[in-house]
């Protein structure tokens, strides 16, 4: 799935606090994975200064899964 301008965006707008919000489905996970992955791999942040809130236990299983899978690829390269 490519992403859109804006969730582009939002992954490479670094230096601010971001809101994801969007409808199920959209790529809301997605966008904060590779966010999160972007800048800490940058060096911009340190990963003891990222908070990523979802609302249901499921939500945040799935990310947990989903950032131990992009830290593997990465960590791969």
């Amino acid at each position: 799935m490519e992403l859109t301008q804006r969730q582009a965006q939002a992954i490479d707008q670094f230096g601010n606090d971001l809101t994801v919000s969007a409808s199920a489905g959209a790529g809301k996970t997605r966008v904060l994975i590779e966010r999160i992955t972007k800048e800490i791999l940058s060096g911009k942040i340190d990963i003891d200064r990222i908070l990523a809130m979802t609302f249901t236990s499921a939500a945040a299983e799935e990310m947990k899964k989903r950032l131990v899978s992009a830290w593997t690829q990465a960590l791969a390269y």
